[in-house]
């Protein structure tokens, strides 16, 4: 039985450090999958590879019901083309390749609105190897035309490499606090599981004493039982570890990013090899140490009779450690998301955790010996305590270091989320933008949108570049009299006209400068004069010989802006002046504020939309999918759920021990009842026997877990220290229902215990 015992506890303990251990693999996993696939978008095209034809790609990045929806658009130029990772082939025209969870959504009636914009032809999905998880909606679809798209790369492979994006400061500092805040009560229940059954050991020892066995011998013996299950412990631990590792890819949470490969969890064999060396030498350690105030003789255990009083001033060793690191960092860690502030962060947040757990001992002990008076079931429960408080609170000692890091965590969670809300406050905007080669493309665009419920009227802006020969350029925008008007007045406007906008130029410290006559002080920048020749920008292959796309007409007049500018002037240009002009390069706009929240208007638009192309887009800002940020949502999610089972461990802990203490005083149970106690007495000292350690250690947390958000919020710069009170109590509170569950859960065997059986002995 207390191998059993044992091999769970461990077993527990083990599968969680092994998960943790995966979390460097699983992170390099996706991004090297994520950077396999890349396209590197420069201006010039990549160096052509032997007996490849190279492709001309885009991406795209949308969105659906709030959900990230990437992927390419790719014109192949011949049948050698590129290699894709996961893919057998690229999409020719009017194909696609989707992913599995793709496909898997547009069959569903939840893809009911994203079918229309996958009508191609699906010749294949993506394998693993092209996806960053397995419930990620990525594509590749077939286009022709492209030559005309800005942004579209000329590779010849894929894997250009892209830097993955760095998480802010505040964002790490909650991962390093999650991180300690799990796997040092994983420790603590690990050397916690390595003494159950302690005092029946101990008669067994004793029980060789009298055949013969000395005292070394005898802790030799004690050191084999914890090291055997240990290894035990190991393995079930293991094979947990297995069984959690096959249902992580079932999680489908949009926060999560398109889920985890079971294959990405692989633990870091360096660190799995500490485990296995030190989960063994960690249980030999606390059954060794545990008999260094027990005597064990041929007939019988004999423990001093009076402890030493626990020492404080060690214990606090590892306060003014962690504080004075803490205190030594100020604002460097606001400004590096790794590095330099990195370690010394890290190490003051375990010392304060680990603080925690040793002075909690020290506090029960001093409680609980000042405790006079009270209830029957109140004594019971005390004296009981006097007796032996040190196992009750190295127990709950792992229940306040989740509270202490659950409670900082939420501490910290208020300005991320403050953060994440301020970048997603306000109305939702949607921004509807369109590249084009016409005008007439352009005003399709904006039918198309005006058709949508909550576009009629919207504003659409089309705006454009040109360049002259010298490669200097100039900002155009296009509209009818009335639309221009909006930047300046324009006297006298009518179709055709063409006016030149000064404006302030913006300098770096905001300040705007006026140039007098709007001549920009830049030497890059085109200054347009009647019948200049000049090339819009954007058009693919376009070159010094090319004939001019447009001649810039007489300027009608020079009108003051009303905004500041970077390249000091914009050119105001009617439909008519551009008429006759073939080749243009044009882009359109258009930014609506909604005051509804509901997903489906953005897919209406993107619906309406796509018969125009796939260089026509729409992005949502501001509308909040699943609650939020999705990095801040990521974060916020694995560390919840990591706290929780954390505290179910916990929980779990001291339900073992709890039993095992029954299973030990099972006879003095049984001869207090036979002497007339009630049972109902001895179920509240049981509760009060739990939930004395408990207080303290809620008590403990709460003031640990405050200072220690105080530190790290000081720590990252310009965030007032707040708390969120209502979770700081649900927290406190879990810790006490936890307690009232394990006592529930613990009476079966207090009645068995108690019974008359319970007198009999051998």
């Amino acid at each position: 039985m207390r191998l059993a015992l044992t091999a769970v506890g461990v077993g527990l303990g083990v599968m969680v450090l092994l998960a943790a251990t995966s979390v460097p693999h699983m992170l390099a996993g996706r991004a090297d999958r994520g950077n396999a696939r890349a396209v590197h978008f420069a201006d010039e095209p990549s160096s052509p590879v032997p007996g490849v034809d190279a492709a001309l790609v885009t991406q795209r990045n949308d969105e659906f019901l709030g959900r990230g929806l990437q992927g390419y658009l790719v014109e192949l130029t011949g049948p050698a083309a590129p290699h894709a990772p996961g893919v057998s082939r690229l999409p020719g025209p009017g194909e696609a390749v989707l992913s599995p969870a793709l496909v898997d959504l547009l069959k569903s009636s939840d893809g009911e609105l994203l079918r229309p914009r996958f009508s191609q032809r699906i010749v294949g999905t993506i394998g693993p190897e092209g996806l960053t998880g397995p419930n990620e909606l990525f594509f590749y679809v077939g286009a022709d035309g492209m030559r005309s798209l800005p942004g579209a790369a000329r590779i010849s492979s894929f894997g250009s490499g892209q830097q993955s994006s760095q998480i802010s400061g505040l964002e790490l500092l909650l991962i390093i606090l999650g991180a300690a805040t799990f796997l040092i009560p994983v420790v603590v229940f690990v050397a916690t599981s390595t003494r159950l059954a302690a005092s029946a050991r101990d008669r067994r020892l004793a029980a060789l004493r009298l055949v013969g066995a000395d005292g070394k011998q005898v802790r030799r013996i004690a050191a084999g039982e914890s090291f055997v299950g240990a290894i035990v412990g190991l393995v079930v631990g293991a094979v947990m570890f297995l069984i959690a590792k096959a249902l992580v890819p079932l999680i489908s949470v949009s926060a999560l990013r398109g889920g985890i490969f079971s294959a990405d969890i692989r633990p870091e064999w360096g660190l799995v090899g500490l485990i296995i060396v030190g989960v063994p030498l960690l249980s030999v350690g606390v059954a060794v140490l545990s008999l260094r105030r027990t005597i064990i003789e041929p007939l019988g255990v004999v423990r001093r009779a009076k402890s030493a009083r626990r020492k404080l001033w060690w214990r606090l060793l590892p306060v003014v450690a962690g504080v004075g690191l803490l205190a030594t960092q100020g604002s460097k860690f606001a400004n590096s998301s790794s590095g330099a502030s990195e370690t010394p962060v890290i190490a003051g947040i375990v010392l304060l955790l680990i603080a925690v757990a040793v002075v909690l001992p020290w506090v029960v002990e001093r409680v609980v010996w000042s405790l006079r008076g009270g209830s029957p079931a109140w004594q019971l429960a005390v004296r009981r305590l006097q007796l032996d408080s040190g196992t009750s609170a190295r127990v709950v000692g792992g229940v306040a270091v989740v509270l202490t890091g659950a409670i900082a965590l939420q501490a910290l969670f208020l300005p991320a989320q403050a953060d994440a809300d301020a970048r997603d406050s306000g109305p939702v905007e949607i921004r509807a933008t369109m590249n084009g080669t016409s005008l007439a493309e352009m005003d399709k665009f904006a039918a198309a949108l005006h058709g949508v419920p909550g576009f009629a009227g919207a504003k659409v802006s089309v705006a454009g570049t040109i360049l002259d020969a010298e490669q200097k350029y100039a900002s155009i925008e296009i509209g009818s009299c009335a639309e221009l008007a909006a930047h300046a007045p324009l006297p006298g406007c009518v179709d055709g006209d063409v006016f030149y906008g000064k404006a302030k130029v913006t300098r770096g410290n905001g300040q705007g400068q006026d140039h007098g006559q709007g001549e920009p002080k830049n030497n890059h920048v085109l200054v347009p004069t009647a019948g200049q020749p000049v090339w819009f920008s954007g058009i693919k292959d376009v070159k010094a010989s090319t004939p001019p796309h447009w001649t810039i007409p007489a300027v009608k007049g020079t009108v003051q802006l009303s905004e500041q500018r970077s390249d000091g002037g914009l050119l105001l240009v009617t439909p008519a002046a551009l008429a006759g002009v073939r080749t243009i390069s044009v882009f359109a706009a258009s930014n609506v504020k909604l005051q509804t929240s509901d997903p489906r208007t953005v897919e209406y638009a993107r619906n309406a939309l796509f018969p125009l192309g796939w260089n026509a887009n729409v992005m949502a800002f501001n509308l909040v999918a699943d609650g939020g940020n999705s990095e801040y949502l990521l974060i916020k999610r694995v560390l919840n759920i990591g706290s929780v089972i954390t505290l179910l461990l916990a929980a779990a802990s001291l339900m073992v021990v709890a039993l095992e203490q029954i299973r030990e005083r099972r006879r003095a149970l049984a001869v207090l009842v036979a002497n007339g106690t009630q049972r109902v007495v001895l179920a509240r000292s049981l509760l009060w026997q739990m939930a004395i350690p408990i207080v303290l250690a809620v008590a403990i947390a709460v003031g640990a877990g405050l200072g220690l958000a105080a530190l790290l919020l000081a720590v990252v710069s310009d965030h007032p220290v707040l708390f969120d009170w209502p979770t700081i109590g649900i927290f406190s509170g879990a810790g006490l229902v936890a307690v009232l569950g394990v006592t529930v859960l613990t009476l079966p065997s207090l009645w068995r215990a108690a019974s008359v059986e319970g007198l009999r002995g051998e």
